[in-house]
């Protein structure tokens, strides 16, 4: 057999199983087992082509902030006192690794963003059928039995569906595509029902956003207004009670992360270099808690702001202010660009996120941060102009049972 051909086909190959094992980690987000098991071997395949000359690295300046985060919380986790988590933040340097592929593949394979949306599609509207059949057969619709579709908390669950309402919401306002709003409506109408505050804030949050920058934005709120004001004035009651809720200092929740966040102050006024080291803030809490704080060992402080910088030191929340800088400024090029609606979905997510955050620490969620940096790379790659583009090294994207038989 030529050598030459059968050198092609294993180029082929590798780079096809790196797409279609990414494609599966996006489709399995809801199961992080399976999700993260389908995103090693999908950097492993990048990996292993990128060495062999069969693709070609490339850089983005959102690289930086990564890898000081990751610097940042090893050394953290190697001068903290109690070091156990030492050894899982090294699974953090990993985790990081599946921006850097999926820009990588995006870039080599711009077919792989379409499938790409798709996927996010089908596990959006099936994470989301699975809550409301949760929510409408299995009676789970108070706060004591809340929908979370296939994921083990409500807060992941909502914190997976806040930011694809947002992109499919987008994406239809800019194509008018009837699936796209289908996804939209599914997802959206299922976020409402987990009755999580911090995401219906920052859903609200992020709209105002991305309308406070349109042109028409006067005509548009306009209208949305009083939308707004007869959807909140006619929800069901204990959805309005729910929302109400919000408001009131006094409810326990409420008054949890007032005490969460006065006990992380003190927190970082002790160890505000380097923190008290990864997941040492639920050991070190009873140490910082005011006496009438209802829960004695909370896992974390239920802010990123708060949490990272008590647990990470000033490095690390550096870091985290520094990612959603540079996205935010890469974002706000593409909206003057021909990829204005990129430029807006990637706004949407980072302010939704970054609100929600203020009151739950999804940037620790590895499920919510797989996904962040999933879209990021999506947004990025997206924006980017087509001039700016390497040539693909092959005619098509071909699966890897195709691949493999060539």
């Amino acid at each position: 057999m030529n050598p030459r051909v059968n050198e092609g086909a294993n180029r082929s190959a590798l780079l096809a199983w790196a797409c279609g094992l990414y494609l599966a980690h996006i489709l399995l987000q809801g199961k992080i087992a399976l999700s993260e098991l389908s995103a090693f071997w999908a950097i492993f395949c990048l990996g292993w082509a990128i060495a062999r000359g069969e693709a070609r690295f490339s850089f983005h300046i959102l690289y930086y902030p990564l890898l000081v985060y990751g610097a940042a919380s090893t050394l953290s986790a190697l001068a903290a006192s109690r070091r156990i988590h030492q050894g899982a933040e090294g699974m953090l340097w990993f985790k990081m690794l599946i921006f850097p592929a999926a820009l990588i593949l995006f870039r080599h394979f711009p077919k792989l963003r379409e499938r790409t949306i798709w996927a996010h599609a089908i596990f959006a509207a099936g994470i989301a059928t699975w809550g409301l059949f949760q929510f409408v057969f299995l009676d789970r619709r108070d706060l004591e039995h809340r929908i979370q579709g296939p994921s083990t908390h409500v807060m992941t669950f909502s914190g997976l569906l806040l930011p694809l309402s947002l992109m499919f919401l987008l994406l239809w306002w800019h194509e008018r595509k009837p699936w796209q709003l289908v996804v939209t409506l599914v997802v959206t109408l299922t976020l409402l029902l987990t009755f999580t505050r911090s995401v219906w804030l920052g859903w609200v949050a992020a709209a105002a956003t991305v309308l406070l920058m349109t042109r028409a934005r006067a005509r548009i709120a306009l209208y949305a207004l009083p939308v707004l004001i007869l959807f909140v004035t006619f929800l069901p009651l204990s959805l309005f009670s729910r929302l109400m809720s919000t408001f009131d200092t006094s409810q326990s929740s409420n008054f949890d992360r007032i005490r969460m966040v006065e006990a992380g102050v003190e927190m970082i006024r002790d160890h505000p270099l380097l923190g008290v080291g990864p997941a040492n803030v639920k050991e070190v809490y009873p140490l910082y808690r005011r006496q009438d704080a209802p829960r004695p060992r909370p896992p974390h402080l239920h802010n990123n702001v708060v949490q990272l910088w008590a647990e990470r030191g000033i490095l690390g929340l550096a870091a985290y202010v520094l990612l959603l800088t540079l996205f935010l400024r890469e974002c706000a090029r593409a909206r003057r660009g021909p990829q204005r609606m990129w430029g807006e979905i990637g706004i949407a997510v980072a302010v939704s996120l970054t609100v929600a955050g203020l009151f739950e620490f999804n940037f620790g969620d590895t499920e919510v941060f797989y996904l962040m940096l999933n879209l990021f790379a999506l947004v990025v790659a997206s924006s980017e102009e087509l001039a700016e583009q390497p040539e693909p090294r092959t005619n098509e994207l071909r699966t890897p049972l195709v691949a493999t038989s060539a």
